[in-house]
């Protein structure tokens, strides 16, 4: 096309391209062809390049592809920092993964395979979780035969909401008969029942739907005919009215004019500020719910952190504080929390993973030196509501 396009570009009598001619050969030269004379000396007219130009549609595909390759290289980079606690994105890769949405499906789907790291395969299916698109929940489920429990307990939570007809078989499934635990505790089984749970209230719900959308529209139209009828017989009684009130002369009187205030009134009191002063707000807590049950423990690890109480799924909390890595909250309950649902320390206090619990809607201050909470005689706490 190159060639082409240097060939079309030189003119016949061998000058180079952009070349013209010399003036004598311009004059009155004239070209034979098969539809009659073409006057080589006519004057070429070029219009400018302006702003209406369009871009070419092959430069429009390069840039698309340019920028489906960065998305990928983009992708692949989270994916790596996934399980990698040492890279700058660990910490903000599942947020920065979600925020790419389903773009970043595919290569989540192939993160879940058991020849990854499990802990790349956990932060995985908590990502395809929280983007919720249905082409993850073919890997999803089988991720549930994932060697690793913390990866079948993270892939059961993401169930919850992406999964289908089938989540539901293989759910009761591992319900019945898987007896793994978390690193942290938690029992896959007692997830699976949970998202159970969820699963069935939610088809329900949708089964109802248009029922209840129906009703509404029903009911919403009723009470507007009602409304439309009141205003239409209220105005009809007001223009009967007119002209037959007797108008009441006060009202068409000149009103008098207002006093001008006494500027002694207006002087300051001696020892009283003129404006109050501004009292102290108490900030506000940082509250959330429980996603899960879960133990609460007296250090912000598995290792060497007792267990020193336990909460339940729905339980109101307080966040007080978190770790550097912000993997554990230290948190307390709230008004609202499970009869059974207890802290023995001596503050009430304990450290819960964050993976348990709902994000904060706020900054939560970091704890450098965590307080081992074990020992000591459980705070009092007030009474629970369900």
């Amino acid at each position: 096309m190159e060639d082409q396009d240097t060939r079309a570009d030189t003119p016949a009598n061998g000058t180079g391209p952009g070349q013209y001619p010399p003036a004598a050969e311009r004059a009155g030269a004239t070209d034979d062809t098969q539809v009659g004379q073409v006057v080589v000396g006519a004057p070429a007219t070029t219009r400018p390049l302006g702003k209406g130009i369009s871009t070419p549609p092959h430069s429009r595909r390069a840039e698309a592809r340019a920028a489906q390759q960065a998305a990928r290289e983009r992708v692949a980079t989270l994916i790596a920092a996934l399980g990698d606690t040492a890279n700058p994105l660990h910490q903000g890769a599942v947020d920065d993964l979600v925020a790419l949405g389903p773009a970043a499906v595919p290569a989540l789907n192939e993160a879940l395979s058991p020849n990854r790291p499990w802990l790349v395969a956990y932060r995985a299916a908590e990502a395809l979780g929280q983007i919720g698109d249905g082409r993850a929940a073919g890997p999803l489920l089988e991720a549930l035969h994932h060697p690793n429990s913390n990866v079948r307990w993270s892939a059961v939570r993401a169930l919850a909401v992406v999964g289908d007809a089938r989540a539901l078989l293989e759910l009761r499934r591992v319900a019945r008969e898987d007896r793994g635990k978390t690193s942290w505790g938690e029992p896959v089984a007692g997830a699976a029942r949970s998202a159970l749970n969820h699963m069935q209230s939610q088809n329900m719900l949708l089964r109802g739907a248009d029922l209840i959308k129906t009703a509404v529209a029903c009911v919403l139209m009723l009470v507007a005919l009602i409304v439309a009828w009141k205003v239409i017989g209220d105005l009809r009684t007001q223009l009967r009215q007119v002209g037959f009130e007797v108008v009441d002369p006060s009202v068409l009187a000149v009103p008098a004019p207002t006093a001008r205030p006494d500027t002694a009134s207006l002087q300051p009191t001696p020892g009283v500020s003129a404006t109050p002063e501004p009292t102290a707000t108490p900030l506000a807590q940082l509250v959330g719910t429980v996603r899960a049950a879960a133990n609460v423990r007296a250090l912000p690890e598995v290792a060497n952190g007792a267990v020193i109480g336990r909460i339940s799924e729905g339980d109101e909390i307080v966040f007080l504080a978190s770790t550097a890595d912000g993997q554990w909250y230290r948190i307390r309950l709230g008004t609202r929390y499970a009869a059974s649902s207890k802290i023995n320390s001596a503050n009430g206090e304990g450290w819960v993973n964050r993976s348990l619990l709902s994000q904060p809607g706020g900054t939560v201050p970091v704890d450098d030196t965590p307080a081992d909470f074990s020992g000591g005689t459980p705070a009092s706490s007030p009474t629970p509501t369900p």
